[in-house]
Order: structure tokens, then C-alpha cells, then sequence
């Protein structure tokens, strides 16, 4: 137990410090490209993403969390690193072939949707960030294999500096969104090569692929890679109908609150990313302690989802013209309403993991399809009728149903957690405070977050939500820390 804490400690804390960096300078870069390029030209450097967020999955098809937990299962055995060359060889080529074939799906169906020689053009200079992928990506799956996340995290955090540094001299010399996939490609191939190096710095090399075993292979990551198609629809495809049939300020406006999500939603990624390889392992050689760690990590990401969304909820009209321009005003409602799946995320994300870590792969795959089919069929009605708030409404209820059929999967292990301390009482806490804030609305904008803080830090004690086993918790988690440079 000792030593999954000091490795999960080791992970998110490299992972939260390089997501940390990693935000703080595209959140910030984000800003400035929102308020750069303009409502119109942000929405249509926002359906350039989404077109090539859609056909990612097909570029992985599964193979990299796949890769991740096979390799997590076989470190410890006899010819582990013998199994793991084999294993990157076969999907370094595997990958890159499925990326070329992605790439000539996007850009015809960009052409056959009719979007403008502009976009097409963007989209298909967008596709050679997916070949650099193909090699980055196996590479990653493999260190998390191994569980040195704190490797890909310095290579991710690179990634983002290149990206800000080139792109805003980009925006700076009048080169618009192509400046900035430009940007992008040049800090995807540096994340690359370090990833490529850190995986040689492990000892594991690529071996020869071998053809005959990529149907078992392809047949073992299907699930996972229907888990990355439907997600990928379910986040995108609202995006792209908006482009299509709304135009490209709808598309803008419901994108700036859509990315204020993510950048939430960032914290709950850190957290399930350093838990999977480990929990992984750990579901092999000692089972019995998976419910305790389960129920405390499922308590933190509500401890820490709730207040973000009744906090950005209540202070919407003041975030969104401090954070972009009055220009943007529209985009206040689709905050105040898309903000409230930050919890149900955060939930999603885990009680998916813990169906996955079950080898349950299959049932999660099964359960993101029938969402993601109730988001697409019905946002083909919605979008066109009602925009960016019918966007923002689908995306709400397509998370819930998610979440809805987790809990029913999950529904014997549910059962016995305590929900007062793992959800009510944060509800509770998190209500209070968005009470208070949105009372005093006048308020300047920082002076409200404070207040916000402060009072949701003092309602946790005072409804004996934490206490001194969370203190005990953090105080072994900063000596085990102390220790993780050397593991």
C-alpha cells in the first residue's frame, strides 16, 4: 500500500505540477488567441479541431490504454521487458499506418461537408501532427506502462511552451489559426522525440512487428477503441454541427465556455491517469484494498468538482467579459448552463476506470456508445433549432446518462460507500457558498473568488468533511513524496 501511494504521490505530483504549467500557460494563450482572432475566426479555428477530434481514435483504435495496462500487468514477470519491446514494435507501425488512414478520412469528409478551401486546407496541414502522434503516443503508453508519468509530463509541458512561445509570435505577425497549427506541429515533434528517448532511457527498444499479431491485438483494444470514438463524437460532434449549420461566431462562443470545462476538468484527468496504471497493478496483487482507495479518490473529485461548478456558475457574467471581451457576452448562458457537467465528468471519468481495472473494458465501450447515440441523433435536431444552448443542454444530459449507467454497473460496490461524506456534504458545502457569492454579486470579481475559497475551505471542517485523517493523509503523502525521486 506503501508503495502505491509513493508512486500515485509520484505521478500526480510530477503530473499535476507539468498539467499545472501545461494550463496555466494554454489557459492564458487561450485567452489570448480568443481574444486575438475574434468570435467568427476563433469558431472556425474551433471546427478545425473538432473535425480532427473526431477521427482521432481511429488514428489509436484503442492500442495505447490497452498498451498501458498490459504493460502495467507485465513489469513485474520474468520476461516483461522481452513482452513490452514486442509490444511497442507492433504498435509504433500499427499506429502509424491507422494515422495515415484518419488523415484521408478528416480531409475528405471536411471537403464533402462543404467547409471552406480555408479549413480543408487547415485541416489537412492539422494531419501531420497525427503521424508525430502515432510515435508520441505509443511512447507515452508505454511509460505509463511502466508508471514514469513524470517523464511524459516534462515532454508534455515543452509541448505547450513551444506551442505558446511560436504560436503567439504567430498571432504577433499576423499569421492567424494556420500560425497557430503551425505552433503546434513544432511542439508536438519535440514531445515526441523526448517521449521516443525516455521509453530508450527505460531499456525497452521496438522489436520487429509482426503482422500476424495485429488482429489479436486490434480485436483486444477494440473496446477501448470504441470508448475513443464515442467519446470523441459526444465532445466534438456538437462543434462540428455548430460550424456546419450555425456558423462560425456560435461555434466560437460555445467553444470559450466549452474550453473553461476542460481546463476544469483537468484536475480529475491528473488524479485517474497517476491512479490507472498503479490501481492496475494493484487489482493483480492486492485486491482487497481497491474499495478503500476507490471511495477516498471518488470523495476527493467531488471535494474538488462541486465548488467549480456552483463558483463558475454564480460568477458567469463576470467571468466570461474579465476573461475574454464584452464581445463575448453570449457565451455567459452556455457557461452557466455546460459548467454543471464538470461534476458528472469528474465522475465519469473515475467509475469508468474502475470497470476498465475490472477488465470490464467492453461494458464501458457499451455504455459510451448508447450516450454518445442519445447526444448525436438528438443534436442533430437541437443544434440546427437552438445553437449553442441546445449544444450546451445536450452535453449536460449526455454526461448524466453516462454517469447513470456506471452507477448501475457499479451499483453493488456504490452501495456501500458513504455518500454523505463522499457527495452530500460537499453538495451541501458547495451550495452554501455559491449562495453566498452570488449574494454578493457587486462584489469585484477576485474579491468573490476569495471569499468563495475561503468559505468552502471553512464549511469542509465545520461539516466535519475533512479533518485530521486528511491531514495525517497529506502530511504521509509529502514524506512519501520525499522518497519518490528515488523509486
Amino acid at each position: 500500500m506503501q508503495q502505491l501511494s509513493r508512486t500515485v504521490v509520484r505521478n500526480s505530483a510530477f503530473g499535476m505540477a507539468a498539467q499545472i504549467a501545461i494550463k496555466i500557460l494554454s489557459f492564458s494563450f487561450s485567452i489570448l488567441v480568443v481574444r486575438n482572432l475574434g468570435a467568427e475566426a476563433f469558431g472556425q479555428y474551433a471546427g478545425v479541431l473538432a473535425f480532427g477530434a473526431m477521427f482521432v481514435f481511429i488514428a489509436d483504435l484503442g492500442l495505447s490504454p490497452y498498451a498501458v495496462r498490459e504493460v502495467a500487468r507485465w513489469r513485474n514477470l520474468p520476461d516483461g521487458a522481452e513482452r513490452a519491446n514486442a509490444l511497442y514494435g507492433n504498435i509504433l507501425v500499427l499506429r502509424f499506418w491507422l494515422s495515415l488512414a484518419s488523415a484521408v478520412l478528416v480531409i475528405v469528409t471536411a471537403w464533402l461537408t462543404g467547409r471552406p478551401p480555408v479549413m480543408v486546407g487547415a485541416i489537412a496541414l492539422g494531419t501531420i501532427g497525427l503521424m508525430m502522434y502515432s510515435v508520441q503516443g505509443t511512447s507515452e503508453a508505454i511509460l505509463s506502462g511502466f508508471e514514469r508519468l513524470d517523464l511524459a509530463s516534462g515532454a508534455k509541458v515543452l509541448n505547450q511552451l513551444i506551442f505558446v512561445l511560436v504560436g503567439a509570435l504567430a498571432l504577433w505577425l499576423g499569421f492567424g489559426y494556420y500560425g497557430l497549427i503551425i505552433a503546434n506541429l513544432l511542439g508536438v515533434a519535440l514531445m515526441t522525440y523526448v517521449c521516443w528517448r525516455s521509453v530508450k532511457r527505460l531499456g525497452i527498444h521496438p522489436v520487429r512487428a509482426v503482422v500476424r499479431n495485429w488482429p489479436a491485438m486490434l480485436r483486444a483494444s477494440l473496446p477501448f477503441g470504441v470508448i475513443g470514438l464515442t467519446l470523441g463524437l459526444s465532445y466534438k460532434f456538437d462543434s462540428v454541427l455548430l460550424s456546419i449549420f450555425r456558423g462560425d461566431a456560435e461555434t466560437g462562443y460555445y467553444n470559450a465556455a466549452y474550453n473553461l470545462v476542460f481546463s476544469a476538468v483537468i484536475l480529475s484527468n491528473v488524479i485517474n491517469t497517476a491512479l490507472y496504471p498503479s490501481v492496475s497493478r494493484q487489482s493483480v496483487h492486492s485486491p482487497h484494498s481497491l474499495p478503500g482507495i476507490y471511495e477516498r479518490a471518488m470523495r476527493y473529485l467531488m471535494l474538488l468538482s462541486l465548488p467549480i461548478a456552483v463558483g463558475t456558475w454564480a460568477l458567469a457574467d463576470q467571468l466570461v467579459p474579465f476573461l475574454f471581451k464584452t464581445s463575448y457576452q453570449p457565451a455567459v448562458q452556455a457557461l452557466q448552463i455546460v459548467i454543471w457537467v464538470v461534476p458528472l465528468m469528474f465522475a465519469s471519468e473515475f467509475l469508468g476506470y474502475i470497470v476498465v481495472i475490472a477488465g470490464n473494458e467492453r461494458r464501458v465501450a457499451r455504455s459510451i456508445a448508447v450516450s454518445t447515440t442519445f447526444n448525436i441523433v438528438l443534436n442533430l435536431f437541437i443544434v440546427p433549432r437552438y445553437g449553442f444552448i441546445g449544444a450546451a443542454v445536450m452535453t449536460v444530459l449526455t454526461e448524466a446518462i453516462l454517469v447513470g449507467q456506471y452507477v448501475w454497473l457499479l451499483r453493488g460496490f456504490l452501495s456501500q460507500l458513504n455518500w454523505g461524506r463522499v457527495f452530500w456534504r460537499p453538495l451541501i458545502a458547495a451550495l452554501l457558498m455559491g449562495s453566498v457569492v452570488f449574494a454578493l454579486h457587486s462584489l469585484p470579481l477576485f474579491l468573490n473568488v476569495v471569499l468563495g475559497v475561503v468559505m468552502y475551505v471553512g464549511l469542509l471542517l465545520a461539516l466535519g468533511i475533512v479533518g485530521k485523517a486528511e491531514l495525517e493523509f497529506v502530511r504521509d503523502l509529502r514524506r512519501q513524496r520525499a522518497g519518490a525521486s528515488v523509486s
